[in-house]
């Protein structure tokens, strides 16, 4: 019972003994619909929620993994969406990290048409904004890709954020979308 106990403790903390970081959810499973965040995560922005997908705003993409997927907007007021969850383990500070997503764009958005990319961003309290940690490409392809993304945090972090963005060198904002599934863990890595 004793070991029990001491092995549940351990997965309480977030103590992983191969050294991985797994999200809550990382297929964004849900009942599909608008303005909510699929179980294990949250919208940091108040009032700017996403959207569990297909069926909502007319978007009929099929999800990479499992039955739903993300869509997050980008606004002509410069407002954008996001989600965020606290990890189980800590992101330590002067460490190489890498993880994969799968990426894509969905043609009709409810006039959210135009591509974006997504930010990552870590940090240690509940916005989870301390850090810009990685950022995608123009997310213009209708197909599922794989992504990879590597990151070294400043400090100790253990909250991560997905956020739509704008494309690079784009200074007026605009209507656009990108949709998320199928997170990998989060692993050590080389430093590059």
């Amino acid at each position: 019972m004793q070991y029990l106990c001491l092995i549940l403790s351990f997965a309480w903390l977030g103590f992983q003994p191969d050294g991985k970081i797994y999200f809550t959810n990382p297929s964004f499973e849900d009942t599909p619909r608008e303005s909510a965040s699929p179980l294990g995560w949250n919208s940091v922005t108040p009032g700017s929620t996403p959207d569990i997908l297909p069926g909502p705003w007319g978007v009929q993409h099929k999800a990479q993994d499992g039955a739903t997927c993300l869509g997050l907007v980008s606004r002509e007021d410069g407002t954008s969406e996001d989600v965020t969850q606290a990890l189980p383990g800590m992101l330590k500070a002067g460490t190489c990290y890498t993880f994969t997503l799968y990426l894509s764009h969905a043609k009709r958005y409810a006039g959210y048409n135009l591509p974006v990319r997504l930010r990552v961003w870590g940090g240690a309290g509940r916005d989870g904004r301390d850090q810009l940690l990685a950022a995608s490409p123009l997310i213009d392809h209708e197909d599922w890709r794989v992504y990879k993304f590597q990151f070294i945090p400043n400090r100790d972090m253990r909250v991560i954020t997905f956020e739509a963005h704008y494309g690079p060198g784009v200074f007026k904002p605009y209507k656009g979308n990108i949709l998320l599934d199928n997170c990998s863990y989060i692993e050590r890595c080389d430093r590059a």
